[in-house]
């Protein structure tokens, strides 16, 4: 939660898969807002921000992000909000003006196991039919 979130305007508190935009104001500097054009406040640090859209920066590190990428939100008290950059670089959100950001969530899903994939992949074939062979070129018939 920003400084920009202890000021008496309109604001929520963000939820997560809510889509929010990062705004420069000349008054509080770059600012989090969410899908109602309110001030979208991150409810505690730690929290992973996925990045929707972005845009072009100053900051080489920041540039070089793509939309996908999950980054962390640290909170300061006397500094201005930061994003971990998957270096291990902060960087303060006024380097993410016109980005798009995610509030993901913390839990991360664990990729399937081979087993259960390929169990996935036998159920969804017919019974019965013969499954072609994947590499193996037929010829033409001779004439």
């Amino acid at each position: 939660m920003g400084a920009y979130c202890r000021v008496p305007i309109p604001r929520h508190a963000a939820k997560e898969g809510e889509t929010m935009e990062v705004m420069w104001s000349d008054y509080y500097g770059a600012a989090l807002f969410g899908d109602c054009m309110e001030i979208a406040c991150i409810p505690h640090k730690g929290c992973r921000l996925e990045i929707v859209a972005a845009a072009e920066t100053s900051h080489r590190e920041v540039d070089l992000l793509l939309p996908g990428q999950v980054l962390q939100y640290k909170r300061s008290f006397f500094l201005f909000d930061r994003l971990v950059l998957p270096s291990g670089t902060k960087a303060g959100l006024g380097h993410f003006v016109g980005f798009k950001l995610r509030l993901a969530s913390d839990v991360v899903e664990s990729p399937p196991t081979e087993e259960i994939v390929v169990k996935r992949v036998r159920e969804e074939q017919p019974s019965g039919r013969r499954r072609p062979r994947i590499g193996k070129v037929q010829s033409p018939a001779p004439r």
